[in-house]
C-alpha cells in the first residue's frame, strides 16, 4: 500500500515563507474516489485526529477505489493566535467565515447544463458521472486561472477554491469540523437523508439541497443542478454522491481516544460506498431540520452556571441555565438575590453551547434542535 503525498502552496506569507498543504492519496483500482479534509476552521482540530486514525485503520485494510486526506486544510486559520486562543473561524484581515467562500461551479463557470444534459439524455449513469466531472473540472480550472489573472483570488477565494477543486472528482466528500463545545453531529442534505444513516452519528441536521457557500454545498449543488435539469427533460436520476460535514465535539480539543471512536464513521461509510469490501451499519440518529435548529440567546448578563451539556435531551420546564449578577447580592441572602434561572420553553436536544460562563445579553447560548423525528 503506497501514499501519494503532495505539498500545495496555499499563501505566501509577508515574509515570503509560503504556507503549503499536504494531501495524502491511496489508490487501489478503480472504484469510488473519497475526499477527506480537516481543520478548514483553525481552532477545529479534533478532525486531524480521525485522520491519523483512519491512516492507521487503512494500513490493515484493501479499498477498491481511491481516497484523499487532507489534515491541517487550512494552516493560516491554524496559526492565527488571540493569546492561547486560536482565532480560526474568520479571516482576521477580511472577518470572512473560512467555509463560506466556496462557490456555486455550474453558476460561476457558466456551465451549460442544458448541452450537456441534452448531449446525455440516453447515456448511462456511469458514463454521465464521468464525463461531468471531466467538464466541471475543466471550466472550474479556467475560472480559477481568470480569477488569477484579473488578481481577484483573495485569502479566503484561494483556500477554498484549491480544496473545492480536489473534491470536484470525488464520489464522497467529507468536511471535518466541531462546533464551540458541542455534541458530535452531522449535518446532511435532504436528498442523503438514507445516506446520512450509514455515518453512525446520533444528531443529524437536515439542511436545504441548496448552496450557501460552504464545503458540503458546493460540492453537491453541481449533482443538484444535473439531478434538476435531466427532470426538465424528462429523466430521472438518482444521485449517488454525497457530502457531508462532519463535526466531532469541540474546538480547540485533540483528543486520539475520541479519534479512535469518532473514525468508526467513516469507517462505516467506506464500507457503505464500496471503498471496504465489508457490510456497512445503519444507525437511528435524531433528525432535525435546518429550519428548526434554533439558536437561543442570553435574556440578561452574567455569569452562568450551565445545567444542561451538548448532547443532552430536555422538556419544556427544565432548567437550562442559571445567571449570576454580582451587582445584586444581599448579603442576608447571596445566592438568591443574584440568581435568575432559564427554563426551556420547548422540548429540544442541546447541540452547542457557548464556551464561556461570562455572558452579555444577547450572546449565544445554545444551539438547540427542534421538532425532532427519527
Amino acid at each position: 500500500m503506497n501514499w501519494t503525498i503532495k505539498d500545495l502552496p496555499v499563501k505566501e506569507l509577508s515574509t515570503g515563507e509560503v504556507l503549503k498543504i499536504k494531501t495524502f492519496t491511496l489508490k487501489n483500482g478503480p472504484g469510488p474516489h473519497i475526499h477527506i479534509q480537516a481543520s478548514v476552521h483553525g481552532a477545529e482540530i479534533q478532525g486531524n485526529a480521525v485522520i491519523l486514525k483512519l491512516m492507521e485503520a487503512l494500513k490493515h485494510k484493501t479499498i477498491k477505489g481511491s481516497i484523499t486526506l487532507i489534515p491541517m486544510a487550512n494552516p493560516y486559520a491554524t496559526l492565527n493566535k488571540h493569546g492561547t486562543y486560536t482565532y480560526g473561524r474568520y479571516n482576521p484581515v477580511t472577518g470572512d467565515n473560512w467555509n463560506r467562500n466556496y462557490v456555486d461551479v455550474v453558476k460561476a463557470c457558466g456551465f451549460d447544463l442544458e448541452r450537456f444534459c441534452k448531449a446525455n439524455i440516453d447515456t448511462d449513469w456511469e458514463s454521465i458521472k464521468k464525463d461531468f466531472k471531466a467538464d466541471l473540472k475543466a471550466s472550474f480550472t479556467k475560472f480559477v486561472e481568470t480569477l488569477k489573472e484579473e488578481n481577484r483570488l483573495q485569502d479566503n477565494n484561494k483556500i477554498n477554491l484549491i480544496l473545492q477543486e480536489l473534491a470536484l472528482g470525488a464520489d464522497g466528500i467529507l468536511d471535518l469540523h466541531t462546533g464551540p463545545t458541542a455534541t458530535r453531529y452531522l449535518y446532511s442534505a435532504e436528498y442523503e437523508e438514507n445516506v446520512s444513516k450509514h455515518m453512525l452519528f446520533r444528531h443529524v441536521l437536515v439542511i436545504p439541497n441548496d448552496f450557501a457557500g460552504a464545503m458540503d454545498e458546493a460540492s453537491f449543488m453541481p449533482w443538484i443542478h444535473l439531478k434538476q435539469k435531466f427532470k426538465e427533460l424528462g429523466r430521472e436520476v438518482e444521485l449517488d454522491i454525497e457530502s457531508f460535514t462532519l463535526e466531532f465535539g469541540s474546538e480547540e480539543t485533540f483528543r486520539m481516544d475520541e479519534g479512535s471512536k469518532d473514525v468508526e464513521s467513516i469507517l462505516n461509510y467506506l464500507k457503505f460506498k464500496g471503498v471496504l469490501d465489508e457490510e456497512s451499519q445503519a444507525a437511528e440518529p435524531y433528525y432535525s431540520k435546518l429550519k428548526d435548529y434554533t439558536t437561543m440567546y442570553a435574556p440578561r448578563g452574567g455569569l452562568v452556571d450551565y445545567h444542561v451539556s451538548p448532547g443532552d435531551h430536555f422538556k419544556a420546564g427544565d432548567k437550562l441555565a442559571t445567571f449570576y449578577q454580582m451587582k445584586d447580592i444581599d448579603p442576608m441572602d447571596p445566592i438568591a438575590s443574584c440568581s435568575h434561572t432559564l427554563l426551556a420553553k420547548d422540548n429540544g436536544i442541546v447541540i452547542n453551547r457557548c464556551p464561556s460562563s461570562n455572558v452579555h445579553q444577547g450572546m449565544e447560548l445554545f444551539q438547540i434542535m427542534t421538532n425532532i423525528y427519527r
